[in-house]
């Protein structure tokens, strides 16, 4: 039982008093699309409370099962499975099965009606493992009887803990779970008649409103931030909660005919909006006396702010003082007068708005006022996500399917070659991301491991989760671009001939037209690895070439490198004397050589580093240009006109990489 109570802690037994407050909760009183008997299969079953739960969270009822059964319990009718539409994607529903059938014998079964329209809650119950049992009609409604046993209920649902989801597929579960709310609706109105208007009507309200925040819930999944209308919170969350609730309350609305949309997250919002009227109508129930909250919402210069004021026991001002973290001695303990506890909710609260943006205040035995300073929404975030995620969307799309074998023609390979860069420098942007709190270099090393066959993909995803990011969607978008790059690059490297595409590998980067592209490359034969500027350093890349650096290049372009006037810088680490540099320079043209292999112009244009260790008196002349061609050309007597001695100033100076 403890091991049940953990597993679902918002899961207890439904009480009579659960019964009256469901009937005045409108959203969790809807049953017109039920078979209108549990009795219609089984004659000998009763209603059975040791297996009828409520989902209480913090006071607020947000779904419950009703289950009827017979005797001996070998058979157990699910008469009800509601979830409030405001919770729908949360797994309500699932979770009441999975404590049924992991509390009933294995061989019982379970069954259940469901309107065949309600293709998704078909879809839904037979991944569960039930099955196709029959059929009965009520008012021309056909019903589905699905039927299984408990054992093979909990291997399912066990199969579903062991899978995991990208964000493309989510939505497109989404996008499917949408349009069959939609042909719901379109099957409930073409069943209207004059005797049911009224419940259908309820119906398709609930439907409506349990399709939107599946989209919002979604949203909020992909979208930490976004456009939130906190006046419709208020009248479809707050005050639906504070009319179930049995503390007798009267409410007073103050707001603002124009009140305009804010930045943030929908269930963070929502949850955190009945965290505090729950915690005002527990003060209000301590006093004995008959409540008032009064709830109002005003405009200000670039806030809405929200007050939330209550006729409770009040704090005490000991516990409102505020500590070195900003917050109130009472957060993170209950509020509640005389009691112990973690207080969840008040720590939900402040973490949901901000610290800097609540105030409380209270006057003890008397009231409590919060006031909440909500930002507007600028636009200017959800525009930056809305062109992030199309472009997402688009690339993961054109990257999806290989199309290429090592019978396709070297056009074809090089389109997927391209395409599958086009990806690698989008993650750019989603890297850059991270650059608030974290060190970019540090995320783009970790990539570097996984792309590489270092490490695998939990230990990615593990150090990602250690990064702190505004908006968790671009964790999951790069985890999801990266898995999709080392995929396409292991198969390339496994089926393409990479020496005849190396041109097309060191070309494809330059469509980052605005960024610096650093590379380092072996001169030898033409491998290299590339990356933009802010993301790493030439060292990162010498372990992965199997080589030590002085005998590997460095180097950097900006833009497309069929640009001939843009200069593609080259370089190496050290240099110990004139023999040295002059061994250099040699590798100098030898990489020079292998670009125009790549088919660089000859007309391109040479520049070179400063050497980043230079212990001898001599060096490149960094003040001289070339092209590619009359570089890989240069015989050892001209690669000296390349050298002038170094200035005292600069002898024996390291130029940092």
């Amino acid at each position: 039982m403890t091991m049940q109570k953990k597993k679902f802690p918002y899961i207890r037994p439904m009480t009579g008093e659960d019964e009256e407050k469901i009937k005045r909760i409108p959203f969790l009183n809807i049953d017109t699309v039920l078979i209108p008997s549990p009795f219609v299969r089984d004659q000998d079953l009763d209603l059975d409370p040791d297996y009828c739960y409520v989902w209480d969270e913090e006071g607020e009822l947000l779904g419950f099962l009703q289950v009827y059964s017979n005797k001996n319990h070998t058979r157990f009718h699910l008469y009800k499975v509601v979830s409030s539409p405001f919770q729908r994607g949360k797994g309500v529903g699932s979770a009441f099965i999975e404590k049924l059938v992991n509390e009933v014998d294995e061989t019982a079964e379970i069954y259940l009606y469901v309107w065949d329209k309600l293709i998704s809650s078909i879809e839904f119950f037979a991944s569960a493992g039930f099955e196709y049992a029959g059929s009965s009609v009520y008012r021309k409604m056909n019903f589905h009887l699905m039927s299984s046993n408990a054992g093979s209920i909990r291997q399912k649902i066990a199969s579903w803990r062991e899978r995991e989801y990208s964000v493309p597929e989510e939505l497109s579960k989404v996008r499917h779970d949408a349009k069959k709310s939609l042909k719901v609706l379109l099957d409930m109105t073409s069943i209207m008649s004059v005797d049911n208007f009224h419940k259908l009507l309820d119906d398709i309200s609930r439907e409506s409103t349990a399709m939107l925040n599946t989209l919002q819930a979604f949203e909020d999944r992909i979208v930490e931030r976004h456009q939130v209308d906190i006046k419709e919170l208020i009248t479809h969350r707050v005050i639906p909660f504070i009319e179930a609730s049995e503390i007798p309350c009267q409410m007073r609305l103050i707001i603002g005919s124009k009140i305009p949309l804010v930045s943030g997250n929908y269930l963070n919002f929502s949850r955190a909006l009945i965290n505090l009227v729950s915690n005002s109508l527990d003060a209000i129930s301590e006093t004995g006396r008959k409540g008032i909250i009064e709830i109002a919402l005003r405009e200000d210069e670039d806030a809405v702010i929200l007050t939330v004021r209550d006729n409770g026991i009040g704090i005490d001002r000991e516990r409102l003082e505020k500590g070195p973290d900003g917050l109130p001695a009472f957060v993170g303990n209950t509020t509640k007068k005389g009691k112990s506890g973690e207080g969840i909710g008040t720590r939900q609260i402040f973490s949901t708005f901000g610290v800097k943006n609540i105030e409380v205040e209270s006057v003890p035995g008397k009231a409590t006022r919060w006031i909440i300073r909500v930002p507007k929404s600028t636009g200017q975030e959800v525009h930056l996500l809305s062109d992030l995620e199309s472009r997402f969307q688009h690339l993961m799309k054109t990257t999806e399917k290989i199309g290429i074998s090592r019978r396709s023609q070297k056009t074809q390979v090089a389109i997927f070659i391209w395409q599958l860069r086009q990806l690698e420098i989008f993650s750019y942007d989603l890297i850059n991301q991270f650059s608030r709190y974290n060190n970019v270099r540090d995320v783009y090393r970790n990539i570097l491991l996984y792309r590489e066959g270092r490490k695998d993909f939990d230990f990615l995803k593990q150090e990602l989760k250690k990064c702190r990011i505004d908006n968790g969607i671009f964790r999951d978008w790069l985890l999801d671009a990266v898995r999709r790059i080392r995929e396409n690059e292991s198969y390339i490297l496994d089926n393409v001939k990479v020496q005849d595409y190396k041109g097309v590998l060191f070309k494809s980067y330059g469509q980052a037209i605005e960024r610096h592209i650093i590379f380092t490359m072996d001169p030898e034969n033409g491998r290299f690895y590339a990356t933009d500027r802010k993301l790493a350093e030439h060292m990162d890349y010498v372990p992965y070439l199997g080589k030590d650096r002085d005998e590997l290049l460095r180097g950097e372009f900006i833009g497309d490198v069929k640009n001939l006037e843009s200069p593609i810088t080259l370089g190496v680490w050290s240099v110990t004397s004139r023999e040295d540099l002059q061994e250099k320079l040699r590798l100098i043209r030898q990489g020079a050589r292998q670009l125009l292999e790549m088919d660089l112009k000859a007309e391109k244009k040479v520049s070179f580093y400063h050497t980043t260790y230079n212990t001898s008196a001599y060096e490149i002349d960094t003040f001289k240009t070339t092209t590619l061609g009359k570089m890989a050309d240069m015989s050892d007597e001209d690669l000296d006109k390349l050298i002038v001695k170094a200035e005292d100033e600069f002898s024996a100076l390291a130029f940092v990489d």
